[in-house]
């Protein structure tokens, strides 16, 4: 059996760092969703929590460009087996991704900042406008335990999660295009583009988890 040189173990650790810090990137799009629907769900705009949402976002977005310049400078330093270059380019992909995730989640805290002091959200549907960001934050922990884990099959059950804020995103829609509609243009046009963004989020950490699978085609 051959044995992994002292290069191959380095660069093998590098790889497993830079996967553990994209983890940790994927955790912080979940807070930072988290706290946007804050801002937008309360019973007044919060615009001091949606100015943090913007600066975590900076941080994010930020901090996926050095992964990127990182897993760059990897590809360049080392001549990479196969599999090393799909996870490699799978996880610039997935980088991304949970930037753009971030960037959905700051379009929701500026919702907030347009409308303050007044709230964004009908108090009627605030529980439902809750639940989009509760099931979005969730599939972004799902996607960072499934980028530590190194799990190709996390996207097929993040699916379900998915679907479910499809099907919400649906109903809001028909709520909002009812002629009995009584909160507004104002509010129903807010709260068609918040549905979206969430939509969206959930639907860019799928994309990313299906970057796992893609390193490993032979798993079912």
């Amino acid at each position: 059996m051959e044995i992994p040189g002292p290069h191959r173990l380095a660069y093998t650790a590098e790889l497993v760092q830079l996967r553990v810090v994209l983890g940790q990137l994927a955790s912080e799009a979940s807070h930072i969703v988290t706290s946007a629907t804050a801002t937008v769900a309360g019973s007044v705009c919060d615009r001091v929590r949606s100015s943090d949402v913007h600066t975590a976002v900076q941080r994010l977005r930020d901090h996926c460009r050095k992964l990127d310049d990182k897993m760059v400078v990897l590809l360049a330093r080392q001549s990479p087996v196969a599999g090393d270059l799909h996870l490699v380019v799978a996880m610039l992909r997935i980088a991304g991704t949970v930037e753009r995730m971030g960037e959905l989640a700051d379009h929701i805290a500026a919702t907030a900042d347009l409308r303050t002091p007044s709230p964004v959200v009908p108090a009627p549907l605030r529980p439902t406008v809750a639940r989009l960001g509760g099931l979005s934050a969730d599939l972004a922990r799902r996607l960072a335990a499934a980028i530590v884990n190194d799990d190709p099959t996390a996207a097929r059950r993040m699916e379900n999660a998915d679907d479910h804020i499809d099907q919400i995103h649906r109903q809001l829609l028909a709520t909002l295009t009812d002629p009995a509609w009584p909160h507004g243009i104002q509010a129903a046009v807010d709260l068609t583009l918040l549905s979206r963004y969430y939509e969206r989020f959930a639907d860019q950490a799928v994309t990313a988890a299906r970057q796992l699978g893609r390193v490993h085609p032979g798993v079912p």
